[in-house]
């Protein structure tokens, strides 16, 4: 397989589709071209490894209470990036010196942002399920932010949080179907008899 560059690709059509479930892997496409991989090293984990058409990235989230997402080059050497989680936002700090925020795009819906400390959004990515079964993720970048040098940066980093997330949140779920509901004629707490 044979990733295309970012910047030949319409960028208002992109998508991320999984690829794999051992390892986890998904693609982020754009109509027929590849333009980027993100697979993690082993499940459980959080270390996962981003190839793009201009070179490779390790991401890897560190820390329990105050949780951050680093991203270096493949090949070891300073943090490109960084996100950094709070309860009500998170911010992602780039190597050169610009912030962005990372934040849900609302109480109901399960998609993200990300945008300036203005407000302006620049990337909107909302997973796609099956099920209980994260299988995709659909991207908007608005019209503004196509030319932005960090932009297949902000996406993958967006995905892999969102993808961490959704994975930590169906651990700490309970299944839910058929063979887990209570027997027929009793309610939840009571015993049937």
């Amino acid at each position: 397989m044979t990733l295309v560059a970012f910047s030949a690709v319409d960028r208002s059509a992109l998508r991320w589709l999984k690829t794999s479930d051992r390892p986890i892997g998904f693609t982020l496409s754009s109509g027929e071209a590849e333009v980027a991989t993100l697979r993690w090293k082993e499940h459980p984990g959080s270390l996962a490894v981003a190839e793009t058409g201009t070179g490779a990235w390790t991401l890897k989230r560190g820390g329990f209470l105050n949780p951050i997402v680093t991203v270096r080059p493949s090949s070891g050497g300073a943090d490109l990036a960084r996100l950094t989680v709070h309860l009500n936002y998170h911010r992602v700090e780039l190597a050169g010196g610009r912030a962005y925020r990372f934040h849900r795009a609302g109480l109901l819906v399960p998609a993200w942002t990300v945008s300036t400390d203005e407000g302006r959004e620049l990337v909107h990515i909302e997973p796609v399920r099956e099920g209980r079964r994260l299988e995709a993720g659909a991207v908007v970048i608005s019209p503004g932010s196509v030319d932005l040098s960090e932009l297949l940066l902000l996406v993958v980093l967006g995905w892999y949080f969102i993808v961490l997330a959704w994975f930590e949140d169906e651990a700490l779920t309970p299944l839910a179907g058929p063979d887990v509901s209570p027997p027929a004629g009793s309610r939840p707490g009571t015993s049937a008899r």
